[in-house]
């Protein structure tokens, strides 16, 4: 029986979705150790997102759903291997891991089922006694330190005015699993509910109004987190844009930070093509009545495999695919779709969360076949060397 080279065996794991990869660790001990190598892992996510394949919808709401982005058929429930009160709050998706704000909130890799529950950490509450506090939560990877960090914001307001007193901020790593106290955010979060979606370039990113400048038109600023060094920046919002009557959100597609604005019949989605750059915004798509609904809040999900077209998610009640060419849509049906629901792209991914790397199984593996064939010469060299005599 032929035996196939070592780097195309696993060029050809490397491109499976994980749960057939769960499967072939059983096939034999070094097939197990490749798999949970930390090469192999990189290697696999690698391929998965230059490549745009294994990626799967994750649908939260009324339950938890998967949908599998290449057939775009149906809708399959999928329950968390741990204890949650509701599937109302899932966060951004980051390499194939999820974070579930529960009660402590968890991260959750929902394709090789494991997780991870966050330890507790106390607040400082402010020595105001009138006040009250909301939490938001974001999570991102941290490239330069190869770690996964959650970051938590506590705001605290007055219970009377509302108005927004100051906040605590804090950033939990998966390497150390600890929480530490960073720089505070500086403004409020108006605009978020709970967490913060959009992680692109290693940074999380939200919109916030700028109190400096409330009455002029330009009220409105993007502030970005970074994971990596725990510090904030600004990113410039498209120029020229007006804001006025305008609701607006952030998004990401295919690696670009968007700004969805919107009007009771219109929608204009801007992308930034090159990060930072002011130069590089381009209005991407502009749909109005009757291809979507009044008041339809709408957000692009992820390019179709052509790149001719982009799902939308419209309204959290509907998926559609706008055409990029033709400037029109088409419904997607997908059996088993919740009546409502919002949508998260999740890349599938072997990202362990038990704080183990894995073992350089590849390199065992050619390790493995060097001791065999020492072996083999040792053997050839005694059966011919000590032939007995009688």
């Amino acid at each position: 029986m032929a035996i196939l080279p070592v780097d195309l065996i696993v060029d050809i794991l490397c491109r499976l979705p994980v749960k057939p990869l769960k499967r072939f660790r059983c096939v034999a001990k070094l097939w197990c150790s490749i798999i949970d190598s930390q090469d192999f892992v990189k290697m696999h996510l690698q391929k998965s997102t230059t490549r745009n394949s294994n990626q799967n919808l994750i649908l939260g709401g009324l339950g938890l759903y998967c949908v599998d982005l290449d057939l775009l058929d149906k809708a399959l429930a999928i329950k968390p291997p741990f204890y949650y009160k509701s599937v109302d709050s899932i966060s951004n998706s980051c390499n194939g891991l999820l974070l579930v704000m529960s009660e402590p909130p968890v991260v959750w890799n929902p394709f090789s089922r494991n997780h991870r529950v966050l330890p507790e950490s106390a607040v400082d509450y402010p020595s105001e006694l009138h006040s009250y506090s909301k939490t938001t939560y974001g999570f991102g990877y941290d490239s330069r330190n190869d770690d996964y960090k959650v970051v938590r914001v506590v705001e605290f307001r007055n219970e009377i005015s509302h108005e927004w007193i100051g906040s605590e901020t804090k950033v939990y790593s998966l390497k150390s699993n600890l929480w530490k106290r960073v720089e505070d955010f500086p403004y409020p979060l108006p605009f978020l509910k709970g967490k913060w979606r959009v992680h692109i370039n290693g940074a999380l990113h939200t919109l916030v109004e700028d109190s400096d400048y409330m009455y002029l038109n330009r009220s409105v600023r993007i502030m970005a987190f970074s994971v990596e060094t725990e510090t904030h920046y600004n990113i410039p919002l498209p120029p020229g844009m007006l804001i006025k009557d305008l609701d607006m959100r952030l998004d990401v597609i295919g690696g670009c930070l968007c700004v969805v604005c919107s009007n009771k019949s219109r929608v204009k989605i801007w992308m930034m093509k090159e990060y930072g750059v002011s130069e590089s915004w381009t209005k991407f798509i502009s749909i109005g009545v009757p291809e979507i609904e009044r008041n339809d809040i709408v957000r692009p999900l992820v390019y179709s495999e052509d790149d001719n077209r982009v799902l939308l998610n419209c309204d959290d009640k509907r998926l559609v695919w706008y055409d990029l060419r033709t400037k029109t849509i088409e419904n997607v049906a997908v059996r088993g779709l919740p009546f409502v629901f919002y949508a998260e792209v999740c890349v599938e991914s072997l990202i362990p969360l038990d704080g183990s790397d894995g073992t350089d199984g590849i390199k065992k593996l050619g390790q493995e076949k060097r001791k065999k064939k020492i072996r083999d010469i040792r053997d050839d060299f005694l059966s011919e060397g000590f032939k007995l005599v009688l």
